[in-house]
């Protein structure tokens, strides 16, 4: 598993790739903890190369969305693989996160203003 950060403007745009799961979660948590920290208040997490999910990844990821949320911060997935897909459908939590098609989709609407 593999974890990326980069910054476009006051975006926080964090790749991950392979696999999330109990040996990999920590790793991820603490990526997630750390920009929360920083006060990165606008977060995409781009899963274009994740291509595995466990439940105690969905558990990081949506306590990641709630520590978001306290501190009026935004968290949006971007790019979902087809199996990752189908695991947050099952779940339900297509329903609880805002997932984009892809990173540009997310990026855009967090950079949308109303004129």
């Amino acid at each position: 598993m593999e974890i990326a950060e980069k910054f476009i403007g006051d975006i926080c745009i964090i790749s991950i790739s392979g696999r999330i799961d109990t040996v990999t979660s920590k790793d991820v948590e603490a990526k997630l903890d750390g920009a929360i920290v920083e006060r990165k208040e606008k977060m995409i997490i781009n899963l274009a190369k994740m291509d595995y999910i466990s439940s105690v990844g969905l558990r990081v990821l949506l306590a990641a969305l709630k520590k978001q949320r306290q501190n009026q911060g935004s968290l949006q997935l971007a790019s979902l693989q087809p199996f990752v897909q189908n695991i947050f459908k099952i779940t339900g939590l297509d329903q609880v996160f805002q997932i984009f098609p892809t990173e540009e989709a997310a990026f855009q609407s967090l950079t949308y203003v109303e004129v």
